[in-house]
């Protein structure tokens, strides 16, 4: 999926602020500058503003209502005082610009990001503002794939959820065999004695990580071991 470079480019602002610590001013505004930030290194109280504004940020990027993400991002639009209009600089044509370039920078990035994020619920992709499923990570993304069902940050965050989930369908599926045999009363001289270590329902079956094929299709699989 391909959004207006230009206009959406203040919502990855967004997502990128989410995600970095905030606490160093070069860090940030080396973070700016691959966004085509102008005057991109945050002084100290620029930094601090920013930080404040990235906590209001992390909010729209949880799983909400289409209504209720509208409203955090109203808000936004107000607070940053977001006042879109076009203008010409560097050689460039005119584009839209939301607060004057003299303006200082956490003002900037502050309208940059809220007039990002409400491009985005406007045109209908609020809902590809999202946070990384995997249990005790929070990457923030913006989601740009086809067809808009990103769960995870990254494929490495997808595959340790999918050997968890198959582990634990592995563990259940063993529980119930075991109480299934211990329900039928039959003696332990009809069973063979199994180990604590060893599997009830033979070699557990490795999981293979998401792998595209030629025509690029990610698929998963279970290689059944020997």
């Amino acid at each position: 999926m391909q959004f207006n470079t230009y206009t959406s480019a203040g919502a990855h602002i967004a997502a990128a602020l989410v995600n970095d610590p905030m606490t160093d001013s070069a860090a940030v505004g080396s973070l700016l500058a691959g966004f085509d930030v102008e005057e991109p290194v945050p002084g100290e109280a620029e930094l601090a503003d920013l930080r404040n504004w990235t906590a209001r940020l992390r909010s729209v990027f949880e799983p909400l209502a289409e209504a209720e993400r509208a409203e955090l991002v109203n808000d936004l639009l107000v607070e940053s005082d977001c006042r879109p209009r076009l203008i010409t600089h560097d050689g460039l044509p005119h584009h839209l610009h939301y607060r004057p370039l003299a303006g200082d920078l956490a003002a900037r990035v502050k309208a940059f990001t809220a007039a990002g994020l409400a491009y985005l619920i406007a045109e209908g992709w609020g809902s590809r503002l999202g946070r990384c499923q995997r249990e005790g990570c929070a990457i923030a993304f913006v989601d740009t794939s086809r067809n808009g069902t990103r769960r995870f940050c990254s494929v490495r965050c997808a595959n340790q959820v999918n050997v968890s989930n198959h582990r634990g369908r592995h563990r259940a599926l063993e529980v119930a065999v075991l109480a299934a045999v211990e329900g039928d009363g039959v003696g332990d001289a009809e069973h063979v004695a199994r180990r604590p270590d060893q599997p009830l329902l033979g070699p557990r079956a490795r999981v293979v990580p998401e792998q595209r094929d030629a025509a690029g299709a990610v698929g998963r699989g279970l290689d059944q071991q020997p």
